[in-house]
């Protein structure tokens, strides 16, 4: 059951079995619908979350639209980092786009493993540090990269986001309008 949790853990600090022992006794394992909320807009994140199976986004309103940051999957952790960390009210919303069975710890039961064994401050930095990196190489593909070029990349890197994520949230994803993902993939399938 903790398997693929237990090796994302252990590629960040080598941790004795009382060490992971620790963290399953802290995790609540829950089964959450397709387009529930795990962090609404103006609530405070108080946990994280590894995905176990399913798909998630990072989104936030701007003028009455979804704009999505993020579209995270399996064996990724995911949560409202700004709010989590500054435990003030999100602007972001967590939303799950599939059936997701998630494996969440709140922050109480995780200051008590920072506590408890030094590893789990490394691996708590760590854990901030991949989703910081995630959301910065995604702000440089937006700035830096067409359209096309990030659909590619999905096509190739990440195929199974488009069998199972609506058409919708990949062109919000993107930073384009569905319209224009439905001429983007016709001309990349000419190709």
């Amino acid at each position: 059951m903790f398997d693929d949790l237990d090796k994302v853990l252990l590629r960040f600090a080598n941790l004795s079995e009382q060490e992971l022992n620790a963290v399953h006794e802290k995790l609540e394992i829950v089964n959450i619908s397709k387009n529930e909320y795990l962090v609404q807009d103006g609530e405070i994140a108080d946990s994280i979350a590894f995905i176990q199976s399913g798909y998630l986004r990072v989104c936030f309103n701007h003028d009455g639209d979804e704009i999505t940051r993020d579209i995270t999957s399996v064996n990724s952790f995911i949560t409202a980092l700004t709010s989590f960390i500054t435990r003030k009210p999100s602007f972001e919303i967590v939303k799950t786009i599939t059936d997701c069975e998630l494996m969440i710890i709140k922050r109480e039961n995780l200051n008590y493993l920072y506590q408890t064994y030094n590893n789990w401050q490394t691996i708590g930095r760590r854990i901030v540090e991949e989703m910081f990196v995630r959301s910065q190489k995604r702000i440089y593909s937006l700035l830096t990269s067409s359209a096309e070029d990030r659909y590619k990349f999905i096509l190739e890197e990440k195929p199974d986001m488009l069998k199972n994520i609506p058409l919708q949230y990949i062109a919000s994803y993107l930073g384009i309008t569905s319209q224009s993902l439905s001429r983007l993939r016709r001309n990349v399938y000419k190709q």
